[in-house]
């Protein structure tokens, strides 16, 4: 049987984590390399992951690309920073309301497939998806070490999520996620989208063209309806061709 594939972002998404990592992923460019005041409006990146812009801030810098010992050093220092952040406050490692729960009646549905594509480093998502005790294990999951776009990652959970269920195709794909580079890959690459939003966030994304938009999980059946009922074609503007 021909399933659908729900595709998770994991900050602001699955995991209230987006602040503390913002300030620890800063922190380790300040403590490795002496870099400060970098900008933390991630949309004004060329490319939004923590490869995309770890690259860019070495082109901004030094003119060149980093080396593997640089980013093997970075991707250190940033979950150590997050071991220590939550040794201290365990508080900011939570789930989004009702996301480990979604992802498990989802995972039993029979008509529906999980993977995970995300602009973190697999290290410090893994540690931070383990902290909020989501269940991850056995998900296709693709990381900013797969690529350096958002959309090579995402195409990439694909191609594991295709081996992985065992699937040619699936008969829809919808992302989820919170930020307006969430709404742009899945416009980019023709795919369905759902918002986790509220507030300034979801105005944001609304008038990035973001039309399903949930405040969090907690709600199982109105997340499923919206998986499963909405006409994306007219409800959704990511949903229109490239």
């Amino acid at each position: 049987m021909v399933k659908n594939l729900a595709i998770f972002d994991i900050d602001g998404t699955l995991t209230q984590t987006t602040h503390v990592d913002d300030t620890c992923f800063v922190q380790s460019f300040i403590d490795e390399l002496g870099i400060h005041d970098l900008d933390t409006d991630w949309s004004r990146y060329p490319t939004v992951c923590d490869s995309g812009i770890t690259q860019h801030i070495f082109r901004t810098h030094f003119d060149r690309m980093p080396s593997a010992t640089e980013r093997v050093r970075l991707q250190h220092r940033f979950v150590s920073l997050l071991e220590q952040a939550y040794e201290r406050e365990p508080h900011l490692f939570v789930e989004v309301p009702g996301a480990g729960a979604a992802i498990h009646e989802l995972r039993q549905h029979p008509d529906w497939a999980v993977a995970i594509a995300t602009g973190g480093w697999q290290a410090s998502a893994l540690f931070k998806l383990g902290k909020a005790r989501i269940a991850v294990e056995g998900i296709p999951a693709a990381f900013a070490d797969h690529g350096v776009t958002r959309e090579v990652i995402v195409a990439a959970a694909l191609v594991m999520a295709r081996h992985t269920y065992q699937q040619h195709q699936f008969a829809r794909i919808v992302c989820i996620g919170d930020g307006v580079w969430d709404v742009r890959t899945a416009r980019q690459l023709n795919l369905e989208f759902i918002g986790v939003a509220s507030g300034e966030r979801e105005t944001v994304l609304r008038a990035e063209g973001a039309r399903a938009i949930i405040r969090d999980f907690s709600d199982f059946d109105q997340f499923r309806h919206m998986l499963e009922e909405l006409d994306y074609g007219k409800s959704v503007v990511c949903s229109s061709a490239k």
